[in-house]
């Protein structure tokens, strides 16, 4: 059914105002009409009303429709059905309403689907290193295996796994919920990468990854202005993501050096690399890039969430540049470091450990 002639009418307002002039002058056409043909003003007077009425009607129908549908969608919504849109026919005030309320709905059904989805995701990433200490443990209780040194520092790696997921998991609440300043001292990048690689290359070693890392720092005297316990958590997050996917016997490069008013981190893997379409989604919680037919190489999928709003709260960047051979992982951080609101409102960032 075509629209009627109103809803070519862009507001409310609009609408209104040709309501009442159509109506006032048909008012008058049907005065003056009846006044020739000698009728009574008492049997025009409805007749114009009448017509006033049918316009009213045209006009409330176009705008109360619209309201209705959200009504009943906002209702569904409380049910947790986040399916139901409004139709918005209209370029007025309530079709940019509906429009509204359809991204709305869209975003929460979005939102509800990583709800969903974290937990999960949370669910899997805590069975198994508990499934493992359970079983470590039920062994040497039961006597299966002996309480020796090896198999006590199997168990406590499993315990610190488990510690590190848990640390993972608060480190969302508290970007969600928790507002923190900055500690904001001079931090020397050289010792700063040198401390990251060796935490990183630490971890691959107990994985049994064989990942060689090497760094190049010029000038190695430079020096950034930030909070050193948050930008060591972006190193060995970035780092320990590339030692995952790089092959084995491969090196992890980190190369520091200047860029106008900021310093540049690059950090690259000779892996597989990650496709245009997946850069975006890799920074997202519980996201991982794993190409089709590749074997799936661990981790919490947080590490780069948490890397990239450590980064921010710096005033500063993470993305992945276009490059021939694997992935490379650019952290722009500005020299004088984040400016003062941003130190003291800045929301909180997590401790460091690999994702």
């Amino acid at each position: 059914m075509s629209p009627h002639p109103l809803s070519l009418l862009t507001s409310i307002t609009g609408k209104i105002l040709a309501v009442v002039g159509v109506s006032a002058g048909l008012a008058a056409l049907i005065g003056w009409w009846a006044t020739a043909q000698g009728i009574s003003p008492f049997y025009a007077l409805p007749v114009a009303i009448g017509v006033s009425l049918v316009l009213a009607l045209l006009v409330s129908s176009d705008i109360s429709g619209p309201l209705r549908q959200a009504t009943r969608a906002a209702k569904a919504m409380a049910r947790g059905d986040y399916t139901i849109r409004v139709d918005a026919t209209t370029s007025d005030e309530v079709g940019q309403l509906a429009e509204a309320f359809n991204s709305m709905a869209h975003d929460l059904a979005e939102v509800d689907q990583l709800h969903r989805d974290i937990v999960a995701n949370v669910s899997h990433e805590l069975r198994t290193p508990v499934a493992a200490l359970r079983a470590r443990l039920e062994n040497m209780e039961d006597g299966v295996e002996d309480p020796t040194s090896e198999n006590l520092g199997a168990a406590v790696r499993q315990a610190e796994h488990l510690t590190e997921l848990l640390q993972y998991l608060l480190d969302l609440s508290r970007l969600d919920a928790g507002v923190a300043g900055l500690d904001i001292r001079e931090v020397e990048l050289a010792a700063l990468v040198e401390e990251a690689v060796e935490v990183t290359r630490l971890a691959t070693l107990q994985r049994g990854l064989d990942v060689n890392f090497s760094s190049r720092i010029e000038p190695l005297d430079l020096r950034i202005n930030g909070d050193g316990a948050r930008l060591m958590q972006v190193l060995v997050n970035v780092l320990d993501n590339a030692a995952r996917h790089t092959p084995a016997g491969t090196t992890v490069h980190v190369d520091v050096g200047r860029a106008k008013n900021h310093v540049r981190i690059d950090v690259s893997d000779k892996g597989p690399g990650i496709a245009p379409e997946e850069r975006e989604r890799v920074f997202g919680r519980f996201q991982r890039a794993t190409p089709p037919g590749a074997p799936a190489t661990g981790g919490t999928g947080i590490g780069l969430a948490i890397a990239r709003w450590a980064v921010s709260i710096h005033g500063g960047t993470i993305a992945i540049l276009d490059t021939d051979v694997g992935a490379t992982f650019r952290i722009l951080l500005p020299l004088s470091g984040p400016g003062r609101a941003r130190t003291r409102a800045g929301r909180a960032a997590p401790t460091h450990g690999p994702a």
